[in-house]
């Protein structure tokens, strides 16, 4: 029963249980009590005590409502807590707020402990928040860019990261945003900016940005700089100190022998390795006397060979012994065996 129903019942009950008595008798009954002297009619002092006990069970009724009240309030705010926590964690963000009331202590702990998997049932969740909030994730995570900045989420955060990237994949142009503020040349997505920029930009461009030259990173730009639809140009300075920054081998220097001999012209070609094999001695030796075997400059390498120790330049000794007694091979595979 409601309070006010209770207090409309309890005043019509005296009403009528004081009228009814009236009925029979309408005479008064003094009371006096120290210096106070009543005289009030019989039937007021019969409802005088039902009226005490309507006071009492008010007060009672009311202590209890409004306890009711504030605890419903508490986990309303809960509710609301909890809402806000969800939202949170399904950005991939943790929160500081903390549950009052005991039904939402237990799963508080638990939802904040858990990682969103970028999938959720929401066909029974009446919350628009939280589907919007899912949908937005789900976008995100098959690949989508979307507006985020409303949640101000910070650059460490999981899904502010995944929509760079995406934004990244679908714009490579943006690397150039991205790396005016990338002063940690190790954060994952400085490095996918500026490998985005190794299919874009100009060398110059490249120089720019102080990130470590290794072997990846040279062999996209020499795919780019050896490509004649693309107009990156690297000046041979700049190769030569690349292949000094991640410390070619004989492999490396080989392989760059092998491809670039398409794009210089042989004196410039045999000008590089000269100098390479020069500064760099056994390590870029062989890439010379492969440029020097290929152009045909013969009397070059046996001079080169006859010099050398007997032990050394196996492999090129033995080209030149096939080539006198005409075999061919595949000079390439031969030396990279």
């Amino acid at each position: 029963m409601g309070i006010k129903r209770y207090i409309l019942l309890s005043i019509v009950y005296m009403l009528a249980v004081g009228l009814y008595v009236y009925s029979f008798n309408g005479d008064k009954y003094p009371l006096d009590l120290y210096a106070l002297s009543l005289d009030l009619p019989i039937a007021v002092w019969i409802i005088v005590p039902v009226f005490i006990l309507f006071l009492v069970s008010i007060s009672h009724l009311s202590y209890y409502s409004f306890k009711d009240f504030f605890y419903k309030r508490a986990l309303q705010k809960d509710y609301d807590t909890f809402l806000n926590v969800a939202k949170r964690k399904i950005l991939d963000e943790d929160s500081n707020l903390k549950f009052k009331t005991k039904w939402f202590k237990i799963p508080g702990i638990f939802i904040k402990n858990f990682d969103y998997a970028g999938k959720l049932d929401v066909s029974q969740i009446d919350d628009d928040k939280i589907r919007q909030y899912t949908q937005l994730v789900e976008k995100i995570q098959s690949g989508s860019y979307e507006d985020i900045k409303k949640y101000k989420l910070p650059a460490t955060n999981k899904i502010f990261i995944k929509n760079e990237k995406n934004r990244l994949e679908n714009d490579p142009k943006y690397a150039y945003t991205v790396l005016k503020t990338c002063h940690d040349i190790d954060n994952e997505l400085c490095k996918m900016a500026y490998d985005k920029l190794l299919d874009i930009a100009t060398f110059a461009e490249i120089k720019k940005y102080d990130f470590p030259i290794d072997k990846d990173i040279f062999r996209k730009m020499m795919e780019r700089y050896l490509d004649e639809e693309d107009e990156f140009d690297i000046d041979i300075n700049s190769i030569e100190n690349m292949l000094e920054q991640f410390n070619a081998n004989n492999e490396d220097y080989l392989e760059l022998a092998q491809e670039i001999k398409v794009k210089l012209d042989p004196e410039r070609l045999i000008k590089l390795f000269r100098k390479l094999y020069n500064e760099k001695g056994q390590l870029a030796a062989n890439a010379y006397l492969y440029i020097l075997y290929e152009l045909q400059m013969i009397d070059k390498v046996r001079e080169i060979l006859e010099n050398s120790d007997e032990d050394e330049f196996l492999k090129f000794k033995t080209l030149l012994f096939l080539r006198d007694h005409g075999k061919t091979i595949d000079t390439i595979k031969f030396l990279k065996v």
